[in-house]
């Protein structure tokens, strides 16, 4: 642990603090925290009184309420923050106590300023071969238009540096507050925000997200950059409104408190003006190494109030599953994470991969885009792929009114395959945009099926068996119940659904199994869903290997526990064949408002913790563990029943 910089804190008000120059940082296994801080949950039962007269031994001077999750963000005095995180860890009436991550914008490794400023620099939206790259390795962006070009009832928050909203070519596209509005973000912090502001600066505590380090502008460029206007370049949509919620600094950098600061007032202004801020997908261009309960916890609320999470998988040139970052490696519902590809459809020497946890790619190499000043640069990233799929979502929701899950698997099962992002990503393609706006161009007053599989890529070794999670959700008002089938499978494979049948909103185990003399393959299968005379399929792609491999298995196949317990399973990965490679673990289907700790295994043993809260719905809940290492996919399933 060592202290890298100074800070100096001020008392704003009895419960208000701001920091007025670079935080005290600490190194904290390896990840920079704020010195001297933690992120805390209470247990339920701890009062108010309780939690003061337990702090007051750690020299806390300053306790936050973070938003509506119950974290608080408390400064010590006198103890660093790996002390405070051990020290509050232990405390009975603790339900966990965490550093306060620093995390930074997922930026450019390359930047080129740009020259000729129009529509035929964005080889992302339209491919025709003028970088050199492969005609139609882009996002269909043109055909899409031909659909709906966007809409200003379509509301985007861009969680960010803030965003430049001066801009020529952003101005009629950004967001202004109807009336004077509140965010309340602990009893006595109420900011008062006036009518005509912008959104909110987290690191200030005001309502000016005005950019000051040109990343926050550059994604809103790419989302809805003015259409048609005779200038600068064109956005993925030509009209929509995008607020801005500014937590990075001048220099891309902040804080996991002021994250969950940033996304709670993005909750608030849809709230506060549910017609005229109806916030449906918010951009996240940002992250860092370090797990952060609350920050899930936030992610999570952002669920619950409809939104869309969009995430960047980093710029590592990573494996996610092998080396997290957050909030890209979280799992939760509403949540879609981003790689990077380039002009020839393949993915970006940089971007994180992780065939279990990152969900597609977008354009992220060279991409021309707004900054502040009125300019436009040049940039790549995971932070440039981003707000394709979040602008492609907006686009979507101009045409289809759709709940969170229906609008993440409209762009999900609608992106194009590439050979690039097999077994690099959950769907082994890249994001196109005229097919998810043509998905569901007729939804309005249709009823239909939506349908999606968690892993989307299998690999099974011969005599194995492999494991996703089917989740069905209607759309057009469609409420009933969809029977399962698959079709396309390798020979020497069969399926097994359970249940077979699954009402809308609910999900289903399926289970592969291989014979022991399966010949090598690799497959495309169809799963689909039937209901009546409505139907929907999900490409699968399921691959045989010839090579030595590995088990994953999980006992006991099925608990139930009552809301607010954890239920504790015993994980292990069993080599065969001489395969002796690292074995990363991903778990699909947690209940909502549910956490999950787990870790990396070779062939041996681990546990897994799935925590649920007092908010977890009562229910059956199918568990997929799946286990990826050098190509090969292998998982294992069980059952959390949630009682009351």
């Amino acid at each position: 642990m060592k202290s890298v910089r100074t800070c100096l804190w001020v008392a704003a008000a009895a419960v208000l603090s701001v920091s007025v120059c670079a935080q005290e940082v600490e190194v904290i296994g390896g990840r920079q925290a704020v010195a001297h801080e933690a992120l805390v949950k209470f247990r339920s039962e701890t009062s108010r009184r309780a939690q003061f007269a337990l702090t007051r031994p750690y020299g806390i001077w300053q306790m936050r309420a973070l938003g509506r999750t119950g974290a608080m963000h408390v400064r010590s005095e006198s103890l660093s923050a790996a002390k405070l995180v051990e020290q509050l860890s232990a405390e009975p009436g603790v339900l966990y106590a965490e550093p306060n991550y620093i995390v930074h914008v997922v930026d450019a490794p390359t930047t080129t300023p740009p020259n000729d400023p129009s529509f035929a620099a964005e080889w992302g939206l339209q491919n025709t071969g003028q970088t050199g790259g492969l005609p139609h390795a882009d996002i269909d962006a043109v055909a899409a238009w031909t659909i709906s070009t966007g809409s200003h009832n379509v509301v985007v928050g861009v969680v960010d540096t803030g965003i430049d909203y001066t801009h020529p070519d952003l101005q009629p596209n950004i967001w202004s507050a109807p009336a004077a509005y509140t965010l309340t973000f602990a009893p006595g912090n109420i900011l008062s925000c006036p009518a005509g502001s912008h959104g909110y600066d987290a690191i200030l505590n005001t309502c000016d997200p005005m950019d000051q380090n040109n990343h926050g502008t550059h994604v809103a460029g790419t989302i809805g950059a003015s259409g048609d206007n005779g200038q600068g370049v064109v956005g993925v949509n030509w009209t929509v409104q995008m607020i801005g919620f500014r937590f990075l600094d001048a220099t891309g950098t902040g804080t996991v408190a002021n994250a969950i600061r940033a996304i709670d007032a993005a909750i608030q202004v849809k709230e506060a003006f549910p017609a005229q801020a109806n916030i449906q997908v918010l951009s996240n261009s940002w992250g860092g190494p370090g797990y952060s309960q609350a920050l899930l916890d936030e992610v999570n609320a952002s669920g619950d109030a409809g939104m869309l999470f969009v995430a960047s998988a980093g710029n590592n040139g990573e494996d996610l599953g092998a080396a997290p970052t957050y909030p890209a490696a979280f799992t939760a519902p509403n949540k879609i994470v981003v790689a990077a590809t380039d002009d020839n459809d393949a993915l970006a020497y940089f971007s994180n991969y992780g065939a279990t946890i990152v969900d597609l790619g977008a354009p992220g190499v060279n991409i021309f885009s707004t900054v502040i000043g009125g300019k436009y640069e040049m940039l790549s990233g995971t932070s440039m792929a981003t707000p394709h799929v979040s602008g492609a979502a907006a686009l979507v929701l101009s045409v289809c009114s759709l709940s969170t899950p229906a609008l993440r698997q409209a762009i999900v099962s609608t992106a194009d395959p590439i050979p690039s992002l097999a077994f690099k990503t959950i769907t082994g393609s890249r994001l196109n945009a005229y097919r998810a706006v043509h998905s569901c161009a007729g939804q309005n007053s249709a009823p239909g099926i939506a349908l999606t599989a968690t892993p989307s890529q299998l690999t099974l070794s011969p005599g194995g068996t492999a494991v996703t999670v089917v989740t069905v959700a209607g759309a057009g008002g469609f409420k009933g119940t969809v029977g399962l089938g698959v079709s396309g499978l390798p020979a020497g494979v069969t399926a097994t659904f359970s249940p077979a049948a699954v009402p809308v909103g609910g999900a289903a185990l399926l289970t592969l199994k291989a014979t022991a003399s399966a010949a090598p393959a690799n497959t495309s299968a169809t799963i689909t869903a039937m209901s009546g005379l409505l139907s929907n399929s999900f490409s699968l792609v399921v691959g045989v290997s010839s090579t030595g491999s590995f088990t994953v298995s999980a006992t006991p196949a099925s608990q139930t526990i009552r809301q607010g317990s954890s239920a504790l399973f015993k994980v292990a990965v069993t080599s065969s064949g001489g395969f002796t490679g690292n074995v990363a673990l991903q778990v699909n289907g947690i209940p909502p408002n549910s956490s999950v700790s787990y870790g990396i295994a070779a062939s041996g043993s681990l546990t897994m913790n799935v925590a649920t809260s007092g908010l977890t719905p009562v229910g059956s809940y199918p568990i997929s563990l799946v286990g990826t290492s050098e190509g090969l996919t292998e998982s294992a399933a069980v059952t959390l029943n949630v009682t009351q």
